[in-house]
Protein backbone atom coordinates (compact mmCIF):
# COMPACT_ATOMS: atom_id res chain seq x y z
CA UNK A 1 0.00 0.00 0.00
CA UNK A 2 1.50 3.26 -0.84
CA UNK A 3 1.46 6.39 1.20
CA UNK A 4 1.21 8.96 -1.61
CA UNK A 5 -0.77 9.38 -4.73
CA UNK A 6 1.56 8.27 -7.58
CA UNK A 7 -0.98 9.88 -10.72
CA UNK A 8 -3.22 12.51 -10.18
CA UNK A 9 -5.56 11.03 -12.57
CA UNK A 10 -6.04 7.66 -10.90
CA UNK A 11 -7.37 6.04 -7.59
CA UNK A 12 -5.35 3.45 -5.86
CA UNK A 13 -4.81 2.74 -2.21
CA UNK A 14 -3.26 5.51 -0.94
CA UNK A 15 -3.63 7.90 1.90
CA UNK A 16 -2.44 11.46 0.88
CA UNK A 17 -2.14 13.05 -2.52
CA UNK A 18 1.31 14.24 -1.94
CA UNK A 19 4.21 15.35 1.31
CA UNK A 20 3.77 18.53 3.84
CA UNK A 21 5.93 20.03 1.81
CA UNK A 22 5.01 19.64 -1.90
CA UNK A 23 1.29 20.03 -1.02
CA UNK A 24 1.66 23.80 0.17
CA UNK A 25 4.82 24.21 -2.01
CA UNK A 26 3.08 23.45 -5.54
CA UNK A 27 0.87 20.29 -5.14
CA UNK A 28 -2.42 21.87 -3.93
CA UNK A 29 -2.19 24.80 -6.58
CA UNK A 30 -1.23 21.71 -9.45
CA UNK A 31 -4.10 19.76 -8.70
CA UNK A 32 -6.54 22.82 -8.23
CA UNK A 33 -5.35 24.33 -11.90
CA UNK A 34 -5.60 20.93 -13.10
CA UNK A 35 -9.69 20.17 -12.06
CA UNK A 36 -10.91 24.00 -11.28
CA UNK A 37 -8.64 25.78 -13.73
CA UNK A 38 -11.37 27.65 -15.45
CA UNK A 39 -12.29 31.45 -16.02
CA UNK A 40 -15.07 31.29 -14.12
CA UNK A 41 -14.02 29.45 -11.01
CA UNK A 42 -11.67 32.33 -10.63
CA UNK A 43 -14.23 34.90 -11.25
CA UNK A 44 -16.77 33.26 -8.74
CA UNK A 45 -14.48 32.19 -5.71
CA UNK A 46 -10.72 33.68 -6.80
CA UNK A 47 -7.75 32.52 -5.50
CA UNK A 48 -8.24 29.74 -2.88
CA UNK A 49 -5.90 29.83 0.22
CA UNK A 50 -3.36 26.89 1.09
CA UNK A 51 -1.55 25.56 3.56
CA UNK A 52 -0.04 22.33 4.52
CA UNK A 53 -3.27 19.91 4.76
CA UNK A 54 -5.88 22.22 3.12
CA UNK A 55 -6.85 24.12 -0.20
CA UNK A 56 -10.05 25.88 0.27
CA UNK A 57 -11.81 28.55 -1.49
CA UNK A 58 -12.01 32.11 0.67
CA UNK A 59 -15.26 31.79 0.97
CA UNK A 60 -15.38 29.44 3.81
CA UNK A 61 -12.76 30.17 6.41
CA UNK A 62 -10.39 28.21 7.85
CA UNK A 63 -11.35 28.66 10.98
CA UNK A 64 -15.04 28.53 10.66
CA UNK A 65 -15.60 25.60 13.11
CA UNK A 66 -13.40 26.54 15.70
CA UNK A 67 -15.32 25.43 18.90
CA UNK A 68 -18.05 23.14 17.41
CA UNK A 69 -19.37 20.07 18.25
CA UNK A 70 -19.22 18.42 14.83
CA UNK A 71 -20.62 14.73 13.61
CA UNK A 72 -20.04 13.23 10.37
CA UNK A 73 -22.73 10.75 9.20
CA UNK A 74 -21.51 8.30 6.15
CA UNK A 75 -23.81 5.75 4.63
CA UNK A 76 -22.69 2.64 6.52
CA UNK A 77 -25.02 0.21 8.50
CA UNK A 78 -24.14 2.17 11.97
CA UNK A 79 -25.77 5.04 10.68
CA UNK A 80 -29.05 3.45 11.54
CA UNK A 81 -28.19 3.93 15.19
CA UNK A 82 -28.77 7.43 14.74
CA UNK A 83 -31.06 9.37 16.58
CA UNK A 84 -32.32 12.53 16.43
CA UNK A 85 -31.73 13.30 19.61
CA UNK A 86 -27.71 12.19 19.20
CA UNK A 87 -28.22 14.30 15.87
CA UNK A 88 -29.37 17.41 17.39
CA UNK A 89 -26.46 17.47 20.27
CA UNK A 90 -24.19 18.68 17.29
CA UNK A 91 -23.19 22.19 16.60
CA UNK A 92 -22.55 21.55 13.40
CA UNK A 93 -23.13 18.03 11.00
CA UNK A 94 -21.55 17.14 7.72
CA UNK A 95 -22.77 14.52 5.08
CA UNK A 96 -22.35 13.32 2.13
CA UNK A 97 -23.64 12.05 -1.23
CA UNK A 98 -27.24 10.97 -1.26
CA UNK A 99 -27.69 11.63 2.29
CA UNK A 100 -31.15 13.29 1.49
CA UNK A 101 -32.41 10.42 0.37
CA UNK A 102 -32.66 8.76 3.30
CA UNK A 103 -36.14 9.77 5.15
CA UNK A 104 -34.04 10.16 8.27
CA UNK A 105 -32.55 13.34 7.03
CA UNK A 106 -36.49 14.85 5.21
CA UNK A 107 -36.91 17.30 7.79
CA UNK A 108 -32.67 17.26 9.56
CA UNK A 109 -30.65 20.47 8.87
CA UNK A 110 -27.04 19.28 7.76
CA UNK A 111 -24.73 21.98 8.14
CA UNK A 112 -22.20 21.11 5.42
CA UNK A 113 -23.33 19.22 2.46
CA UNK A 114 -20.32 17.20 0.55
CA UNK A 115 -21.04 16.12 -3.17
CA UNK A 116 -18.84 13.81 -5.42
CA UNK A 117 -19.33 12.51 -8.77
CA UNK A 118 -21.89 10.19 -8.57
CA UNK A 119 -24.70 12.83 -7.11
CA UNK A 120 -26.93 14.33 -10.07
CA UNK A 121 -26.90 18.35 -9.39
CA UNK A 122 -30.19 18.48 -11.15
CA UNK A 123 -31.96 15.82 -8.86
CA UNK A 124 -35.32 17.23 -7.71
CA UNK A 125 -35.06 15.88 -4.33
CA UNK A 126 -31.43 16.97 -3.65
CA UNK A 127 -32.83 20.65 -5.29
CA UNK A 128 -35.42 20.34 -2.77
CA UNK A 129 -33.69 19.39 0.06
CA UNK A 130 -31.15 22.49 -0.49
CA UNK A 131 -34.26 24.83 -1.13
CA UNK A 132 -35.50 23.83 2.24
CA UNK A 133 -32.44 23.13 4.71
CA UNK A 134 -30.00 25.64 2.99
CA UNK A 135 -26.78 23.79 3.61
CA UNK A 136 -23.00 25.10 2.81
CA UNK A 137 -21.71 22.82 -0.11
CA UNK A 138 -18.46 21.44 -0.28
CA UNK A 139 -17.36 20.31 -3.76
CA UNK A 140 -13.29 18.55 -4.05
CA UNK A 141 -11.68 17.35 -7.30
CA UNK A 142 -13.51 15.57 -9.93
CA UNK A 143 -12.28 14.02 -13.49
CA UNK A 144 -15.62 13.14 -14.64
CA UNK A 145 -17.93 16.05 -13.52
CA UNK A 146 -19.23 18.61 -16.02
CA UNK A 147 -18.14 22.17 -15.48
CA UNK A 148 -20.92 23.34 -16.80
CA UNK A 149 -23.05 21.57 -14.36
CA UNK A 150 -21.10 22.39 -11.62
CA UNK A 151 -20.96 25.98 -12.78
CA UNK A 152 -24.93 26.17 -13.18
CA UNK A 153 -25.03 24.71 -10.06
CA UNK A 154 -23.36 27.39 -8.29
CA UNK A 155 -24.56 30.04 -9.87
CA UNK A 156 -28.07 28.85 -7.87
CA UNK A 157 -26.53 27.84 -4.46
CA UNK A 158 -24.27 30.81 -3.15
CA UNK A 159 -23.02 28.94 0.07
CA UNK A 160 -20.72 26.48 -2.07
CA UNK A 161 -17.43 26.06 -1.55
CA UNK A 162 -14.47 24.16 -3.22
CA UNK A 163 -11.67 22.21 -1.91
CA UNK A 164 -8.78 19.61 -1.53
CA UNK A 165 -7.39 17.88 1.54
CA UNK A 166 -3.58 16.73 1.19
CA UNK A 167 -5.21 13.33 3.08
CA UNK A 168 -7.85 11.16 0.38
CA UNK A 169 -7.69 7.65 0.90
CA UNK A 170 -10.44 4.57 -0.45
CA UNK A 171 -12.16 5.33 3.28
CA UNK A 172 -14.51 7.85 1.19
CA UNK A 173 -16.06 10.96 2.37
CA UNK A 174 -16.40 10.28 6.30
CA UNK A 175 -12.69 10.22 6.56
CA UNK A 176 -12.39 13.52 4.53
CA UNK A 177 -14.95 15.06 6.68
CA UNK A 178 -13.39 14.34 9.92
CA UNK A 179 -10.33 16.02 8.15
CA UNK A 180 -11.96 19.00 7.08
CA UNK A 181 -13.88 19.42 10.18
CA UNK A 182 -10.18 19.32 12.06
CA UNK A 183 -8.87 21.69 9.17
CA UNK A 184 -11.11 23.74 9.76
CA UNK A 185 -11.19 24.43 13.85
CA UNK A 186 -12.84 21.58 15.15
CA UNK A 187 -11.52 20.05 18.47
CA UNK A 188 -14.04 17.64 18.69
CA UNK A 189 -15.02 15.30 16.17
CA UNK A 190 -17.31 12.39 16.02
CA UNK A 191 -18.62 10.18 12.88
CA UNK A 192 -20.55 7.63 12.00
CA UNK A 193 -21.23 5.39 9.39
CA UNK A 194 -18.02 4.53 8.49
CA UNK A 195 -18.36 1.07 8.47
CA UNK A 196 -16.08 -0.98 5.84
CA UNK A 197 -18.34 -3.35 4.07
CA UNK A 198 -19.14 -6.69 5.49
CA UNK A 199 -23.01 -6.42 4.10
CA UNK A 200 -25.18 -4.67 1.75
CA UNK A 201 -27.05 -2.21 3.60
CA UNK A 202 -26.32 1.29 2.72
CA UNK A 203 -28.00 3.72 4.90
CA UNK A 204 -28.41 6.38 2.11
CA UNK A 205 -28.91 4.02 -0.86
CA UNK A 206 -30.84 0.81 -0.46
CA UNK A 207 -29.68 -0.49 -4.03
CA UNK A 208 -25.87 0.79 -3.35
CA UNK A 209 -23.21 -2.48 -4.10
CA UNK A 210 -19.86 -2.78 -2.43
CA UNK A 211 -17.02 -0.94 -4.83
CA UNK A 212 -14.92 -3.55 -6.29
CA UNK A 213 -12.01 -3.00 -4.40
CA UNK A 214 -13.67 -4.10 -1.62
CA UNK A 215 -10.38 -5.11 0.44
CA UNK A 216 -10.96 -5.94 4.84
CA UNK A 217 -7.18 -5.62 5.12
CA UNK A 218 -6.34 -3.14 2.66
CA UNK A 219 -9.37 -0.54 4.29
CA UNK A 220 -8.52 -1.45 7.66
CA UNK A 221 -5.25 -0.61 7.20
CA UNK A 222 -6.24 2.95 5.98
CA UNK A 223 -8.13 3.07 8.33
CA UNK A 224 -5.49 2.77 10.96
CA UNK A 225 -3.47 5.48 8.99
CA UNK A 226 -6.27 7.67 9.23
CA UNK A 227 -6.88 7.85 12.65
CA UNK A 228 -2.81 7.78 13.60
CA UNK A 229 -3.28 11.12 11.26
CA UNK A 230 -6.44 12.65 12.98
CA UNK A 231 -4.61 12.40 16.52
CA UNK A 232 -1.35 12.33 16.14
CA UNK A 233 -0.69 15.08 13.57
CA UNK A 234 -3.66 16.84 13.59
CA UNK A 235 -4.10 16.95 17.59
CA UNK A 236 -7.66 16.11 17.64
CA UNK A 237 -8.80 16.43 21.16
CA UNK A 238 -11.70 14.41 21.42
CA UNK A 239 -11.95 12.11 18.56
CA UNK A 240 -15.05 9.33 18.90
CA UNK A 241 -16.76 6.88 16.56
CA UNK A 242 -20.16 6.05 17.58
CA UNK A 243 -20.11 3.29 15.31
CA UNK A 244 -18.05 1.54 17.44
CA UNK A 245 -20.38 -1.04 18.51
CA UNK A 246 -21.67 -2.01 15.54
CA UNK A 247 -22.02 -5.55 14.35
CA UNK A 248 -21.54 -4.64 11.06
CA UNK A 249 -17.88 -2.70 11.51
CA UNK A 250 -15.04 -4.11 10.32
CA UNK A 251 -12.77 -1.31 12.40
CA UNK A 252 -14.87 -2.77 15.78
CA UNK A 253 -11.92 -1.11 18.37
CA UNK A 254 -9.08 -0.12 16.22
CA UNK A 255 -9.56 3.44 16.80
CA UNK A 256 -9.12 2.72 20.82
CA UNK A 257 -6.02 0.56 19.83
CA UNK A 258 -4.34 3.58 18.11
CA UNK A 259 -5.06 5.86 21.09
CA UNK A 260 -3.61 3.72 23.60
CA UNK A 261 -0.18 3.48 22.02
CA UNK A 262 1.06 5.95 23.81
CA UNK A 263 1.94 9.33 21.31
Amino acid sequence: MNLYREDMYTGGWFSFNSTKEDWKSFYAQKMYQTFFNTYYYTLAFGAPLVNEELLITKNLQPNSLLNKKVLVIGGGPSSKELTEQVFDSYDVTISCNHFYKNSFFKNKKVTIALLGDEVDLNDKELLDYINLNDPIIGFEHSSTRSHVLLKEFVEGHDKTFLYLTRYFSRLGYVARGCVLARLLGSEEIDFIGMDGFSNNYHFFEQKKSPPPFDNKEMFTGQAEIFFRYMLQDLKTEKFYNLGEESPHSIYNGLLEEVKNEGY
